[in-house]
Protein backbone atom coordinates (compact mmCIF):
# COMPACT_ATOMS: atom_id res chain seq x y z
CA UNK A 1 0.00 0.00 0.00
CA UNK A 2 2.99 2.43 1.33
CA UNK A 3 4.70 2.06 -2.46
CA UNK A 4 1.53 2.82 -4.34
CA UNK A 5 0.79 6.12 -2.46
CA UNK A 6 4.49 6.88 -2.90
CA UNK A 7 4.18 5.98 -6.64
CA UNK A 8 0.69 8.16 -6.79
CA UNK A 9 2.59 10.90 -5.35
CA UNK A 10 5.75 10.73 -7.62
CA UNK A 11 3.15 10.91 -10.24
CA UNK A 12 0.66 13.55 -9.45
CA UNK A 13 4.17 15.75 -8.38
CA UNK A 14 5.53 15.12 -12.04
CA UNK A 15 2.05 16.10 -13.50
CA UNK A 16 1.93 19.19 -11.59
CA UNK A 17 5.21 20.69 -12.32
CA UNK A 18 4.71 20.13 -16.67
CA UNK A 19 1.32 22.07 -16.20
CA UNK A 20 3.22 25.14 -14.30
CA UNK A 21 3.64 27.91 -16.62
CA UNK A 22 7.21 29.24 -16.91
CA UNK A 23 8.33 32.21 -15.17
CA UNK A 24 8.54 35.21 -17.71
CA UNK A 25 12.20 35.72 -16.47
CA UNK A 26 13.63 32.15 -17.37
CA UNK A 27 12.76 32.69 -21.29
CA UNK A 28 15.51 35.54 -21.15
CA UNK A 29 18.49 32.94 -19.87
CA UNK A 30 21.68 34.63 -18.81
CA UNK A 31 25.25 32.91 -19.29
CA UNK A 32 28.09 34.23 -18.70
CA UNK A 33 31.64 32.26 -18.28
CA UNK A 34 32.99 31.63 -14.89
CA UNK A 35 36.54 32.45 -16.53
CA UNK A 36 37.98 34.90 -18.86
CA UNK A 37 42.18 34.52 -20.36
CA UNK A 38 42.98 38.18 -21.74
CA UNK A 39 46.32 37.22 -23.37
CA UNK A 40 45.55 38.10 -26.78
CA UNK A 41 45.57 34.71 -27.85
CA UNK A 42 41.95 35.52 -29.81
CA UNK A 43 40.77 32.56 -27.40
CA UNK A 44 38.76 33.70 -24.68
CA UNK A 45 40.23 36.72 -24.11
CA UNK A 46 36.93 39.29 -23.34
CA UNK A 47 34.30 38.61 -20.64
CA UNK A 48 30.64 39.64 -21.38
CA UNK A 49 27.24 38.54 -20.11
CA UNK A 50 25.34 37.05 -22.54
CA UNK A 51 21.26 37.69 -22.61
CA UNK A 52 19.17 34.96 -25.00
CA UNK A 53 18.53 36.49 -28.26
CA UNK A 54 15.08 35.53 -27.74
CA UNK A 55 14.41 38.61 -25.78
CA UNK A 56 14.70 42.42 -27.28
CA UNK A 57 16.61 44.58 -24.77
CA UNK A 58 15.35 47.50 -23.76
CA UNK A 59 17.91 48.44 -20.81
CA UNK A 60 21.10 46.86 -20.16
CA UNK A 61 23.73 47.66 -17.77
CA UNK A 62 26.82 45.43 -16.79
CA UNK A 63 29.11 46.33 -14.03
CA UNK A 64 32.27 44.25 -12.82
CA UNK A 65 33.71 44.96 -9.47
CA UNK A 66 37.13 43.98 -8.03
CA UNK A 67 37.57 41.75 -4.61
CA UNK A 68 37.89 45.68 -2.90
CA UNK A 69 34.50 46.61 -4.26
CA UNK A 70 35.90 48.72 -6.61
CA UNK A 71 34.06 49.31 -10.01
CA UNK A 72 36.66 48.72 -12.79
CA UNK A 73 34.38 48.50 -15.73
CA UNK A 74 30.54 49.27 -16.95
CA UNK A 75 28.88 48.75 -19.88
CA UNK A 76 25.20 50.09 -21.36
CA UNK A 77 25.86 48.12 -24.90
CA UNK A 78 25.14 43.96 -24.40
CA UNK A 79 28.02 43.65 -27.24
CA UNK A 80 30.28 45.45 -25.32
CA UNK A 81 32.26 42.75 -23.44
CA UNK A 82 35.38 43.22 -20.66
CA UNK A 83 38.95 43.13 -21.73
CA UNK A 84 40.71 42.90 -18.39
CA UNK A 85 42.23 46.40 -18.15
CA UNK A 86 41.17 48.98 -15.93
CA UNK A 87 42.53 52.91 -17.14
CA UNK A 88 44.82 50.96 -19.23
CA UNK A 89 46.40 48.73 -17.36
CA UNK A 90 46.22 45.01 -17.32
CA UNK A 91 44.00 44.01 -14.04
CA UNK A 92 45.70 40.89 -11.78
CA UNK A 93 44.54 37.10 -11.73
CA UNK A 94 42.06 37.02 -9.40
CA UNK A 95 38.63 36.74 -8.78
CA UNK A 96 35.91 39.53 -9.87
CA UNK A 97 32.12 39.53 -9.07
CA UNK A 98 29.64 40.97 -12.04
CA UNK A 99 26.28 42.18 -11.77
CA UNK A 100 23.58 42.62 -14.45
CA UNK A 101 20.17 44.70 -14.72
CA UNK A 102 18.40 45.04 -17.62
CA UNK A 103 14.87 45.05 -18.94
CA UNK A 104 13.24 43.67 -22.11
CA UNK A 105 10.35 43.00 -23.54
CA UNK A 106 8.87 39.13 -23.18
CA UNK A 107 8.79 37.33 -26.19
CA UNK A 108 5.30 37.80 -26.80
CA UNK A 109 5.99 41.64 -26.82
CA UNK A 110 3.46 42.23 -24.24
CA UNK A 111 5.67 42.78 -20.60
CA UNK A 112 8.30 44.18 -19.64
CA UNK A 113 10.17 42.68 -17.26
CA UNK A 114 13.46 43.23 -14.90
CA UNK A 115 16.57 40.86 -15.03
CA UNK A 116 18.92 41.15 -12.03
CA UNK A 117 21.44 38.53 -11.92
CA UNK A 118 24.97 38.29 -10.12
CA UNK A 119 27.89 36.00 -10.12
CA UNK A 120 31.55 36.14 -10.93
CA UNK A 121 34.32 35.62 -12.61
CA UNK A 122 38.03 34.38 -12.60
CA UNK A 123 40.57 36.15 -14.63
CA UNK A 124 43.82 34.12 -15.65
CA UNK A 125 46.69 35.63 -17.20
Amino acid sequence: MRSIIALLLIVLSATLSAQTNPNPTEVCGVFAPNAFTPNRDNTNDLFGVVVSEACEMSTYNMRIFDRYGRLVFECNDPRERWDGNYNGRAMKESTYLWQLTATYIDPDGVNQVRLSEQGSVVLIR
